[in-house]
């Protein structure tokens, strides 16, 4: 029988326990071994999730146990690149959590210590381990729809961050949009030529100065001259969420759950029924897929679907949203900051 993949999670928050909850419980051949936080508590509550798993407050501890061979990464998004790096060092192949890294020279430094050391490296983009974006997926691939012509894409998240999060954690476009630019590449198979985007501070106080927007619409123009219209909101009173619709000359696939349980009320008043309230929720099976195709990966020496490029490309039309944002203007999806 083969010895279980030994992981550590770094970053015991909600998508790090996750994470722990998968690797401890829900996928067979893998092992959590150690979970590494700041906050003390939170990783001995995750740790305890796998009787033995080991706490530690400082990453670089787990990083050093030659016993543990991959790492999961879902630190805040302003430790990634450092975290990425020193892993590769160490020799433990890699699951982070997106942004690979908050801009394109530390993402390419991130990926180079990836290919100089050999480990491997999955990016989070859980969207793609989703049933029913990979069936849509097959759907477009196969050419049921013909050429692809439009993508309706959109993500509400049901409640802001604050100010501080943006500071820390990057604008709506690095934590938001970048999963819906990356949904596009994945269902289409297509890159994109040109972005434009626009935006409004209306939800978080005193974003706006600092230049931070939480409502935004983005547009991209795809190589064949497809087109996408991207719309993002920080805040959804009754809860997350997350549709794309994709179109061409023989109809169109769309994507999408509200519905935490399957029913509906029907009354006088009117028709009701639940909403999913969170992307933990809505997206719980593609976290244990993803994170179960990362421990097989890892165990069978396979390199992962989505790549440490696929995380750099998505970043790249991040930030060429942002770049049109700030320069109203449309930008060419290469084109970079001076």
């Amino acid at each position: 029988m083969e010895e279980p993949v030994r992981t550590a999670v770094i970053g015991a928050g909600g998508i790090g326990w996750r994470h722990c909850l998968s690797l401890a419980q829900q996928i067979p051949g893998a092992q959590l071994a150690a979970v590494a936080d700041i906050d003390e508590g939170a990783a001995r509550r995750a740790a305890s999730l796998a009787p033995g798993a080991r706490v530690a407050t400082d990453y670089r501890q787990v990083l050093a146990d030659p016993s543990i061979r991959a790492v999961v990464i879902a630190s805040p998004n302003d430790t990634h690149t450092r975290i990425i790096a020193e892993a590769a060092q160490a020799g433990k192949d890699i699951f982070c959590e997106k942004p690979v890294a908050m801009d394109l020279p530390s993402t390419d430094d991130a990926l180079a210590a990836v290919a100089h050391h050999g480990v491997k490296l999955q990016v989070g983009f859980q969207r793609r381990f989703d049933p029913a974006y990979r069936k849509a997926r097959e759907i477009i691939a196969a050419g049921e729809l013909g050429p692809v012509e439009l993508i309706v894409g959109t993500t509400r998240d049901p409640k802001p961050p604050t100010l501080e999060q943006f500071r820390q954690g990057g604008d709506i476009f690095i934590n938001t949009t970048i999963h819906d630019l990356d949904s596009v590449r994945f269902l289409t198979g297509l890159e994109a030529v040109e972005v434009y985007a626009t935006g409004s501070s209306l939800i978080v106080p005193d974003a706006a100065p600092e230049g931070f927007v939480d409502t935004t619409v983005t547009f991209l123009c795809l190589e064949t001259g497809a087109l996408a219209v991207i719309t993002n909101s920080l805040r959804a009173a009754y809860g997350y969420d997350v549709s794309i619709e994709v179109m061409g000359p023989a109809g169109k696939v769309a994507v999408g759950q509200e519905q935490q349980v399957g029913m509906r009320r029907f009354t006088s008043q009117g028709v009701y029924h639940d909403h999913v309230y969170w992307y933990l929720d809505r997206f719980k099976e593609a976290y244990l897929q993803e994170l179960a195709h990362f421990v097989e990966c890892v165990a069978l020496g396979r390199e992962p679907e989505v790549s440490g490029q696929d995380g750099r490309m998505a970043l790249v039309l991040a930030q060429a949203a942002a770049r049109s944002l700030r320069e109203r203007r449309p930008v060419p999806a290469g084109e970079r900051d001076q």
